[in-house]
């Protein structure tokens, strides 16, 4: 029977290696799953063969490494630039997993083969990781630019199992689903933000070039400006000189916000305020809590031993005080309480949602009570941002009708007290 070489990673992230007898590749892969171990790479030894082959030391591509692997780290990357990268590569990565490559090899496969430059940057930063013997999970922790930490701990989760493709479908699904909402978003803000723009370059105009001329004009007739005019031309001043100052200030307290968030007190402060600020509270909330529940369902669907699935849930948390909330939660679960008495005690569900989550835990089927939570609190999440939006929309519609009646009021009466001068 053929002998196969094979490089795994274990359920406590040590990586192994050694021999497997085998009729083919893929049912050495199966035997490594079913002695929950993840396959790496496999490689068919030659008949009389040493036990390692002469190219078992795998080396990254060297077109990604090291100086396209350190520019990649250092890379400042928006969240939307992310989940399009991380997005695109997942789609890829799936569809090797899906039909049957493992893996290390399938990561392996997109290093060497894809063609956009930042894809294959990527695919080749977590190969150099893999052929060190990491696990997918901890290859992932080197590029937090690219990977948020829910992501990871369900690539952890689907490693720890052995059972990668429906979670990489998972991830996918939750990618695509939060850049549409936030396509949404944007879309339903970009007429407002096009029309404020608009009126803003031509209040500009008015009050600093127009308005000015008219009270030259009145000051050589002998008239006097209208008072709507003095409004405007005091608006104007003092845009010139405040609006600079308040800038200024705005922007060095949002520096020292961020600087001070960087501390563990300070961040643990401003995010329990984020939870008590009227109308950010509930959409803070409903995020974290349909992050929560869908991660923790794919978890346990998959699996993944309850007490590892909480400790990834918990390191998947952004808010730092429902994280806290939550690890007094995984406490009390641990120790032999329910999901819905720990979270009820805790307080991090609404009353409605525990009731759900209490019925499906007596029912035994505890993953479709989070998936039912989820849903809602996804659907409440994706309501809220259309109601801020059309608010935005309205605010700013409000806002240039407001700054086009005043400086049309203030041009017309300046029109009038000037030909009063004029005719008196």
């Amino acid at each position: 029977m053929p002998r196969f070489y094979y490089k795994a990673v274990g359920t406590d992230g040590a990586s192994t290696s050694g021999t497997f007898d085998a009729a083919d590749a893929t049912a050495v892969r199966r035997g490594l799953r079913e002695k929950k171990l993840t396959p790496i790479s496999v490689q068919a030894l030659d008949a009389g063969a040493s036990s390692t082959p002469k190219t078992s030391r795998e080396v990254p591509p060297r077109n990604v490494f090291p100086v396209d692997r350190e520019r990649l780290l250092k890379e400042s990357i928006s969240r939307s630039d992310a989940d399009k990268i991380s997005l695109a590569f997942f789609a890829k990565l799936h569809q090797l997993v899906v039909n049957g490559m493992p893996l290390g090899d399938a990561v392996k496969a997109l290093s060497q083969r894809l063609t956009v430059p930042r894809l294959k940057t990527l695919s080749g930063c977590l190969w150099h990781e893999l052929s060190r013997g990491t696990t997918m999970g901890h290859a992932m922790q080197t590029l937090p630019n690219v990977f948020d930490p829910t992501t990871i701990a369900m690539i952890e989760a689907g490693e720890a199992t052995g059972n990668v493709a429906p979670i990489l479908a998972n991830i996918i699904e939750m990618i695509d689903g939060r850049r549409r909402l936030r396509k949404e978003v944007l879309t339903g803000l970009a007429y407002p933000a096009f029309l404020l723009g608009m009126v803003v370059c031509v209040m500009l105009f008015v009050l600093f070039y127009l308005m000015p001329n008219v009270q030259s004009m009145m000051t050589s007739m002998g008239g006097e400006l209208s008072l709507p005019t003095r409004l405007v031309m005091g608006f104007a001043k003092f845009s010139l000189t405040g609006g600079p100052f308040l800038i200024g200030i705005t922007v060095g307290a949002v520096l020292l916000i961020r600087q001070w968030r960087k501390t563990p007190g300070g961040r643990l402060i401003t995010d329990r305020k984020c939870l008590s600020l009227p109308g950010i509270r509930t959409l803070v909330r409903n995020a974290e809590l349909a992050r929560l529940c869908n991660l923790t369902a794919v978890l346990l669907a998959s699996g993944v031993d309850t007490t590892v699935a909480l400790r990834l849930i918990e390191r998947a948390v952004r808010n730092e005080h429902l994280r806290v909330l939550f690890n007094g939660a995984r406490v009390f679960i641990n120790d032999g309480l329910s999901f819905a008495d720990a979270l009820r005690r805790q307080e991090l569900l609404p009353d409605m949602d525990l009731d759900v989550l209490s019925i499906s835990e007596d029912a035994g089927d505890l993953v479709a009570g989070f998936r039912s939570i989820h849903q809602v609190r996804q659907e409440e999440l994706r309501e809220q941002l259309k109601r801020m939006t059309v608010w935005i929309g309205t605010g700013s519609l409000i806002f240039v009708f407001v700054l086009v009646a005043l400086l049309v009021f203030g041009i017309l009466s300046s029109i009038l007290q000037l030909s009063r001068s004029v005719l008196g």
